[in-house]
Protein backbone atom coordinates (compact mmCIF):
# COMPACT_ATOMS: atom_id res chain seq x y z
CA UNK A 1 0.00 0.00 0.00
CA UNK A 2 1.50 3.40 -0.99
CA UNK A 3 2.04 6.07 1.63
CA UNK A 4 -1.37 7.70 2.08
CA UNK A 5 -1.78 11.34 1.15
CA UNK A 6 -4.67 11.83 3.59
CA UNK A 7 -5.40 10.42 7.02
CA UNK A 8 -9.03 10.31 8.14
CA UNK A 9 -9.21 10.09 11.93
CA UNK A 10 -12.46 8.98 13.57
CA UNK A 11 -13.07 8.87 17.35
CA UNK A 12 -15.53 6.10 18.19
CA UNK A 13 -17.47 5.44 21.36
CA UNK A 14 -20.57 3.24 21.71
CA UNK A 15 -22.23 3.96 18.39
CA UNK A 16 -22.00 0.69 16.46
CA UNK A 17 -25.36 1.28 14.74
CA UNK A 18 -23.94 4.31 12.89
CA UNK A 19 -20.65 2.78 11.78
CA UNK A 20 -21.84 0.97 8.61
CA UNK A 21 -23.04 4.25 7.05
CA UNK A 22 -19.82 6.00 8.05
CA UNK A 23 -17.64 3.23 6.61
CA UNK A 24 -19.66 3.14 3.38
CA UNK A 25 -19.17 6.89 2.88
CA UNK A 26 -15.42 6.54 3.34
CA UNK A 27 -15.11 3.53 1.06
CA UNK A 28 -17.04 5.47 -1.59
CA UNK A 29 -14.42 8.25 -1.80
CA UNK A 30 -13.41 8.91 -5.40
CA UNK A 31 -9.86 9.58 -4.14
CA UNK A 32 -8.63 6.28 -2.80
CA UNK A 33 -5.10 6.95 -1.48
CA UNK A 34 -6.09 7.53 2.12
CA UNK A 35 -5.81 5.77 5.43
CA UNK A 36 -8.55 5.79 8.04
CA UNK A 37 -7.57 5.50 11.68
CA UNK A 38 -10.44 4.42 13.90
CA UNK A 39 -9.89 5.21 17.57
CA UNK A 40 -12.09 3.00 19.74
CA UNK A 41 -12.31 5.01 22.94
CA UNK A 42 -13.18 2.15 25.29
CA UNK A 43 -16.53 1.27 23.71
CA UNK A 44 -18.67 -1.25 25.59
CA UNK A 45 -21.38 -1.87 22.96
CA UNK A 46 -19.36 -3.88 20.46
CA UNK A 47 -18.18 -0.91 18.40
CA UNK A 48 -14.59 -2.10 18.81
CA UNK A 49 -15.44 -5.44 17.19
CA UNK A 50 -17.18 -3.65 14.30
CA UNK A 51 -13.99 -1.62 13.79
CA UNK A 52 -11.88 -4.79 13.84
CA UNK A 53 -14.08 -6.32 11.15
CA UNK A 54 -13.75 -3.20 8.98
CA UNK A 55 -9.95 -3.40 9.28
CA UNK A 56 -10.09 -7.01 8.05
CA UNK A 57 -12.27 -5.97 5.11
CA UNK A 58 -10.30 -2.93 3.95
CA UNK A 59 -6.52 -2.57 4.37
CA UNK A 60 -6.80 1.23 4.34
CA UNK A 61 -8.43 1.08 7.77
CA UNK A 62 -6.66 0.56 11.07
CA UNK A 63 -7.90 0.70 14.66
CA UNK A 64 -6.48 1.93 17.94
CA UNK A 65 -8.17 0.51 21.04
CA UNK A 66 -7.72 2.67 24.13
CA UNK A 67 -9.31 3.09 27.52
CA UNK A 68 -12.14 5.60 27.58
CA UNK A 69 -10.56 9.06 27.80
CA UNK A 70 -12.93 11.27 25.81
CA UNK A 71 -13.24 12.59 22.28
CA UNK A 72 -10.24 14.94 22.62
CA UNK A 73 -7.92 12.12 23.61
CA UNK A 74 -9.26 9.93 20.78
CA UNK A 75 -8.74 12.64 18.17
CA UNK A 76 -5.24 13.28 19.44
CA UNK A 77 -4.40 9.57 19.18
CA UNK A 78 -5.60 9.50 15.58
CA UNK A 79 -3.65 12.62 14.62
CA UNK A 80 -0.45 11.40 16.27
CA UNK A 81 -0.64 8.12 14.35
CA UNK A 82 -1.34 9.83 11.01
CA UNK A 83 0.93 9.10 8.07
CA UNK A 84 -0.76 11.40 5.58
CA UNK A 85 0.29 14.93 4.58
CA UNK A 86 -3.23 16.03 5.50
CA UNK A 87 -5.69 15.04 8.20
CA UNK A 88 -9.46 15.03 7.89
CA UNK A 89 -11.42 14.56 11.10
CA UNK A 90 -14.79 12.87 10.96
CA UNK A 91 -17.21 12.10 13.77
CA UNK A 92 -18.44 8.57 14.29
CA UNK A 93 -22.08 9.19 13.40
CA UNK A 94 -21.51 11.43 10.35
CA UNK A 95 -20.55 10.95 6.70
CA UNK A 96 -18.34 12.41 3.96
CA UNK A 97 -19.65 12.97 0.43
CA UNK A 98 -17.96 10.77 -2.21
CA UNK A 99 -15.88 13.55 -3.79
CA UNK A 100 -14.80 15.29 -0.58
CA UNK A 101 -11.15 14.22 -0.67
CA UNK A 102 -10.87 14.58 -4.45
CA UNK A 103 -12.15 18.16 -4.50
CA UNK A 104 -10.34 19.25 -1.33
CA UNK A 105 -6.99 17.96 -2.61
CA UNK A 106 -7.53 19.55 -6.03
CA UNK A 107 -8.11 22.92 -4.37
CA UNK A 108 -5.12 22.47 -2.08
CA UNK A 109 -2.84 21.62 -5.00
CA UNK A 110 -4.02 24.70 -6.88
CA UNK A 111 -3.79 26.92 -3.78
CA UNK A 112 -1.12 25.45 -1.47
CA UNK A 113 -1.19 28.39 0.98
CA UNK A 114 -4.93 28.16 1.55
CA UNK A 115 -6.78 26.29 4.29
CA UNK A 116 -9.35 24.23 2.39
CA UNK A 117 -12.78 23.98 4.03
CA UNK A 118 -16.33 22.97 3.10
CA UNK A 119 -19.88 23.39 4.45
CA UNK A 120 -22.01 20.76 6.14
CA UNK A 121 -25.68 19.89 5.97
CA UNK A 122 -28.09 18.37 8.47
CA UNK A 123 -30.46 17.32 5.69
CA UNK A 124 -30.13 13.75 4.34
CA UNK A 125 -31.81 14.90 1.13
CA UNK A 126 -29.39 17.78 0.57
CA UNK A 127 -26.44 15.51 1.32
CA UNK A 128 -27.67 12.88 -1.15
CA UNK A 129 -28.16 15.48 -3.90
CA UNK A 130 -24.46 16.31 -4.26
CA UNK A 131 -23.61 18.68 -7.15
CA UNK A 132 -21.47 17.57 -10.08
CA UNK A 133 -19.34 20.71 -9.83
CA UNK A 134 -18.60 23.40 -7.28
CA UNK A 135 -17.54 27.00 -6.86
CA UNK A 136 -15.26 28.41 -4.16
CA UNK A 137 -15.24 31.43 -1.87
CA UNK A 138 -11.91 32.79 -0.71
CA UNK A 139 -11.34 34.60 2.57
CA UNK A 140 -7.98 36.38 2.51
CA UNK A 141 -5.80 36.79 5.59
CA UNK A 142 -7.54 40.06 6.34
CA UNK A 143 -10.98 38.47 6.00
CA UNK A 144 -10.71 35.55 8.37
CA UNK A 145 -13.01 37.19 10.89
CA UNK A 146 -15.64 37.21 8.16
CA UNK A 147 -15.10 33.48 7.78
CA UNK A 148 -15.52 33.05 11.52
CA UNK A 149 -18.82 34.92 11.32
CA UNK A 150 -20.03 32.45 8.69
CA UNK A 151 -20.47 29.86 11.48
CA UNK A 152 -18.18 27.31 9.84
CA UNK A 153 -14.94 28.32 11.53
CA UNK A 154 -15.40 26.49 14.81
CA UNK A 155 -15.85 22.97 13.43
CA UNK A 156 -12.89 20.66 12.95
CA UNK A 157 -14.51 18.06 10.70
CA UNK A 158 -14.99 20.30 7.65
CA UNK A 159 -11.35 21.10 6.95
CA UNK A 160 -8.29 19.66 5.22
CA UNK A 161 -5.77 20.07 8.03
CA UNK A 162 -2.10 20.11 6.95
CA UNK A 163 -0.14 17.67 9.07
CA UNK A 164 2.84 20.05 9.18
CA UNK A 165 0.68 22.61 10.97
CA UNK A 166 -0.64 20.02 13.42
CA UNK A 167 2.92 18.93 14.20
CA UNK A 168 3.91 22.57 14.79
CA UNK A 169 1.19 23.16 17.38
CA UNK A 170 2.40 23.01 21.01
CA UNK A 171 -0.72 20.98 21.86
CA UNK A 172 -3.59 19.47 19.93
CA UNK A 173 -7.03 18.99 21.52
CA UNK A 174 -7.28 19.80 25.21
CA UNK A 175 -7.70 16.38 26.78
CA UNK A 176 -10.22 16.14 29.56
CA UNK A 177 -12.29 18.99 28.11
CA UNK A 178 -15.97 18.03 28.34
CA UNK A 179 -19.30 19.71 27.80
CA UNK A 180 -18.55 21.09 24.33
CA UNK A 181 -16.23 23.78 23.08
CA UNK A 182 -13.30 21.53 22.25
CA UNK A 183 -13.59 22.29 18.52
CA UNK A 184 -13.40 26.03 19.03
CA UNK A 185 -10.61 25.70 21.58
CA UNK A 186 -8.63 23.76 18.99
CA UNK A 187 -9.36 26.04 16.03
CA UNK A 188 -8.48 29.19 18.00
CA UNK A 189 -4.99 27.72 18.41
CA UNK A 190 -4.75 26.06 14.99
CA UNK A 191 -5.34 29.24 13.00
CA UNK A 192 -2.32 31.18 14.35
CA UNK A 193 -0.15 28.10 13.76
CA UNK A 194 -1.46 27.86 10.18
CA UNK A 195 -0.70 31.49 9.38
CA UNK A 196 2.73 31.23 11.00
CA UNK A 197 3.62 28.65 8.32
CA UNK A 198 1.51 30.29 5.57
CA UNK A 199 1.75 34.06 6.23
CA UNK A 200 0.27 34.91 2.83
CA UNK A 201 -2.47 32.35 3.06
CA UNK A 202 -6.20 32.44 3.62
CA UNK A 203 -9.26 30.23 3.74
CA UNK A 204 -10.81 28.73 0.59
CA UNK A 205 -14.28 27.24 0.94
CA UNK A 206 -15.68 24.66 -1.47
CA UNK A 207 -19.33 25.62 -1.91
CA UNK A 208 -20.87 22.17 -1.64
CA UNK A 209 -22.36 20.38 1.42
CA UNK A 210 -19.67 17.71 1.62
CA UNK A 211 -20.22 16.75 5.27
CA UNK A 212 -23.37 15.23 6.72
CA UNK A 213 -23.96 16.11 10.37
CA UNK A 214 -26.28 13.44 11.68
CA UNK A 215 -28.62 14.93 14.28
CA UNK A 216 -30.66 11.75 14.57
CA UNK A 217 -28.10 10.06 16.80
CA UNK A 218 -29.18 10.58 20.41
CA UNK A 219 -25.63 9.78 21.57
CA UNK A 220 -24.14 12.69 19.63
CA UNK A 221 -21.75 14.89 21.58
CA UNK A 222 -23.77 17.91 20.49
CA UNK A 223 -26.75 16.54 22.45
CA UNK A 224 -24.94 16.05 25.74
CA UNK A 225 -26.69 17.89 28.52
CA UNK A 226 -23.32 19.12 29.70
CA UNK A 227 -23.13 21.26 26.58
CA UNK A 228 -26.11 23.30 27.79
CA UNK A 229 -24.92 24.35 31.26
CA UNK A 230 -23.66 27.95 31.58
CA UNK A 231 -23.95 28.33 27.84
CA UNK A 232 -23.68 32.14 27.89
CA UNK A 233 -20.39 31.96 29.76
CA UNK A 234 -19.02 29.56 27.15
CA UNK A 235 -19.76 32.13 24.45
CA UNK A 236 -17.90 34.80 26.38
CA UNK A 237 -14.94 32.43 26.71
CA UNK A 238 -15.09 31.93 22.94
CA UNK A 239 -15.02 35.70 22.47
CA UNK A 240 -11.81 36.00 24.48
CA UNK A 241 -10.24 33.22 22.45
CA UNK A 242 -11.27 34.89 19.21
CA UNK A 243 -9.63 38.11 20.33
CA UNK A 244 -6.46 36.16 21.06
CA UNK A 245 -6.55 34.23 17.78
CA UNK A 246 -7.17 37.35 15.70
CA UNK A 247 -4.92 39.74 17.64
CA UNK A 248 -4.69 42.69 17.37
CA UNK A 249 -8.44 42.25 17.37
CA UNK A 250 -9.60 45.86 17.35
CA UNK A 251 -7.33 46.69 14.43
CA UNK A 252 -9.39 44.39 12.21
CA UNK A 253 -11.84 45.85 9.68
CA UNK A 254 -14.84 47.24 11.65
CA UNK A 255 -17.53 45.39 9.72
CA UNK A 256 -15.79 42.10 10.40
CA UNK A 257 -15.52 42.95 14.11
CA UNK A 258 -19.25 43.66 14.14
CA UNK A 259 -19.99 40.41 12.31
CA UNK A 260 -17.84 38.52 14.80
CA UNK A 261 -19.67 40.05 17.75
CA UNK A 262 -23.01 39.28 16.16
CA UNK A 263 -21.83 35.69 15.75
CA UNK A 264 -21.23 35.55 19.52
CA UNK A 265 -24.33 37.45 20.66
CA UNK A 266 -26.81 35.18 18.89
CA UNK A 267 -25.83 32.07 20.89
CA UNK A 268 -25.73 34.27 24.01
CA UNK A 269 -29.45 34.84 23.49
CA UNK A 270 -29.91 31.09 23.04
CA UNK A 271 -27.98 30.69 26.28
CA UNK A 272 -30.56 32.87 28.04
CA UNK A 273 -33.20 30.37 26.95
CA UNK A 274 -31.13 27.46 28.27
CA UNK A 275 -30.44 29.34 31.51
CA UNK A 276 -34.16 29.66 32.15
CA UNK A 277 -34.62 25.93 31.51
CA UNK A 278 -31.69 25.05 33.79
CA UNK A 279 -32.67 27.42 36.59
CA UNK A 280 -29.52 29.51 36.14
CA UNK A 281 -29.73 33.24 36.97
CA UNK A 282 -29.70 35.62 34.01
CA UNK A 283 -27.46 37.87 36.11
CA UNK A 284 -24.53 35.62 35.14
CA UNK A 285 -24.98 36.96 31.62
CA UNK A 286 -25.77 40.58 32.46
CA UNK A 287 -22.74 40.96 34.74
CA UNK A 288 -20.29 39.62 32.17
CA UNK A 289 -17.59 42.15 31.21
CA UNK A 290 -17.42 40.55 27.76
CA UNK A 291 -21.07 41.33 27.09
CA UNK A 292 -20.53 44.95 28.17
CA UNK A 293 -17.43 45.14 25.97
CA UNK A 294 -19.26 43.95 22.87
CA UNK A 295 -22.34 46.13 23.40
CA UNK A 296 -20.20 49.19 24.13
CA UNK A 297 -18.13 48.65 20.98
CA UNK A 298 -21.27 48.28 18.85
CA UNK A 299 -22.71 51.48 20.32
CA UNK A 300 -19.51 53.48 19.96
CA UNK A 301 -19.04 52.32 16.37
CA UNK A 302 -22.77 52.52 15.55
CA UNK A 303 -23.34 48.96 14.34
CA UNK A 304 -26.87 47.66 14.81
CA UNK A 305 -27.69 43.96 15.20
CA UNK A 306 -31.04 42.35 15.82
CA UNK A 307 -30.40 41.44 19.47
CA UNK A 308 -28.57 44.63 20.44
CA UNK A 309 -31.61 46.33 21.98
CA UNK A 310 -32.91 43.48 24.20
CA UNK A 311 -29.37 42.76 25.41
CA UNK A 312 -28.66 46.44 26.07
CA UNK A 313 -31.95 46.69 28.01
CA UNK A 314 -31.17 43.41 29.80
CA UNK A 315 -34.58 42.17 28.77
CA UNK A 316 -34.21 38.38 28.63
CA UNK A 317 -37.92 37.74 27.82
CA UNK A 318 -37.72 39.96 24.72
CA UNK A 319 -34.43 38.42 23.62
CA UNK A 320 -35.82 34.89 23.99
CA UNK A 321 -39.04 35.86 22.22
CA UNK A 322 -37.21 37.38 19.24
CA UNK A 323 -35.09 34.27 18.90
CA UNK A 324 -38.24 32.15 18.90
CA UNK A 325 -40.10 34.47 16.51
CA UNK A 326 -37.19 34.40 14.06
CA UNK A 327 -38.20 30.86 13.11
CA UNK A 328 -41.83 30.61 14.16
CA UNK A 329 -43.19 34.12 13.51
CA UNK A 330 -40.78 35.93 11.17
CA UNK A 331 -43.17 38.84 10.49
CA UNK A 332 -43.24 39.66 14.21
CA UNK A 333 -39.48 39.27 14.46
CA UNK A 334 -38.91 41.79 11.68
CA UNK A 335 -41.36 44.25 13.23
CA UNK A 336 -39.30 44.16 16.43
CA UNK A 337 -36.09 44.45 14.45
CA UNK A 338 -37.17 47.58 12.60
CA UNK A 339 -38.83 49.10 15.65
CA UNK A 340 -35.59 48.79 17.59
CA UNK A 341 -33.59 50.20 14.69
CA UNK A 342 -35.74 53.29 14.23
CA UNK A 343 -36.21 53.97 17.95
CA UNK A 344 -32.64 53.40 19.06
CA UNK A 345 -30.20 53.07 16.23
CA UNK A 346 -31.46 55.13 13.31
CA UNK A 347 -28.52 56.19 11.24
CA UNK A 348 -26.40 53.29 12.46
CA UNK A 349 -24.89 50.79 10.07
CA UNK A 350 -26.77 47.51 9.88
CA UNK A 351 -25.31 44.03 9.44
Amino acid sequence: MPTPLVTIAVPIYNVKECLPALFASLEAQSFSNFECILVDDGSSDGSGAVCDEQVRRDARFSVIHQKNAGVCSARNAGIRAAKGRFVVLCDQDDQLAPRTLEWALAEQQAHPDQLIVWPFTRSPEAFAAQPGFYSTTCFGRGETLRYFASDLFIYVWNKLLPTEVLRAMPALFTEGMVGGGEDFDFMARFLPAFFALHPGGGVRQIEAPLYYWNLENEKSVSKWQGNHAHYCQKQFTFFNRVKSAFAPFYEQEPRQIAQCMNRILRPVVFGLTLAKQNGEPASECWQSPELAEMLDWLRQNRWYTDFYLPLRLRCAPLARAMLRWQEQRPALYWKCYWLGYYLLARGWQRL
